[in-house]
C-alpha cells in the first residue's frame, strides 16, 4: 500500500480507542494475538500524541495498576517491553532512536516499514514523513557503495512549523 507524503501531524493517531481497534482489526487479519497488555500499551503510546519513553510507559501502567488489581504482572518492566518487542516487530509502533521513545505508526493495516521522522526539539513532537521516495533513494545510495542495509531509521530534528514561528 503506498502512501504519498503524509505530513500532516494532525493526520497522526488522535483517536487512541479507535487506533487500537484498528490494530485489533489488522491483528485478526493477520493471525496475531493482540493481549490486554499489549493493547495497553498501544493505548498509552496513541493517547500521548507524542513520543513517548518506556519508563513513561512502566509509570502509566503501574498508576493505573492502582485502579485495576487485575494487571498486577502487566508493570513488570519485562512484560512491558515485550509488548513493545510484539508492537515494534508487527509495524504498529515506531521507535524513534535519537530519543529513545516510542510513537504509534498511523498506517496500523501496514507491515512494519521505514520512515524518516521529523522530531522538534523544543516541544518534542514527532510527524512520520512518509515519503516512499527518501526510503527508496538511502536504499539505492546504500547498495550502489556496496551496503546491504537492513533496516532503516532517519531522524531530522529541528523546530517544528509552531515552535519556529514561536520564536
Amino acid at each position: 500500500m503506498a502512501h504519498d507524503h503524509c505530513t500532516d501531524p494532525h493526520h497522526h493517531v488522535h483517536d487512541a480507542p479507535g487506533f487500537v481497534a484498528a490494530v485489533e482489526r489488522a491483528c485478526r487479519e493477520r493471525g496475531l494475538r493482540l493481549t490486554p497488555i499489549r493493547a495497553k500499551v498501544l493505548g498509552l503510546i496513541a493517547a500521548q500524541g507524542k513520543p513517548i519513553k518506556a519508563y513513561d510507559l512502566l509509570d502509566r501502567i503501574r498508576a493505573d495498576k492502582l485502579d485495576d488489581e487485575d494487571s498486577a504482572g502487566s508493570a513488570a518492566p519485562p512484560t512491558v517491553y515485550r509488548a513493545l518487542d510484539f508492537l515494534l516487530a508487527n509495524g504498529f509502533i515506531h521507535k524513534l532512536e535519537s530519543v529513545n521513545a516510542f510513537v504509534a505508526c498511523h498506517h496500523p493495516s501496514t507491515a512494519q516499514h521505514s520512515v524518516p521522522f521529523l522530531i522538534c526539539d523544543r516541544c518534542h513532537s514527532a510527524v512520520e514523513l512518509e515519503d516512499e521516495r527518501i526510503v527508496a533513494l538511502l536504499d539505492e545510495k546504500a547498495r550502489a557503495l556496496g551496503f546491504v542495509p537492513q533496516a532503516q531509521t532517519l531522524e531530522v530534528h529541528g523546530l517544528c512549523a509552531r515552535c519556529a514561528g514561536a520564536g
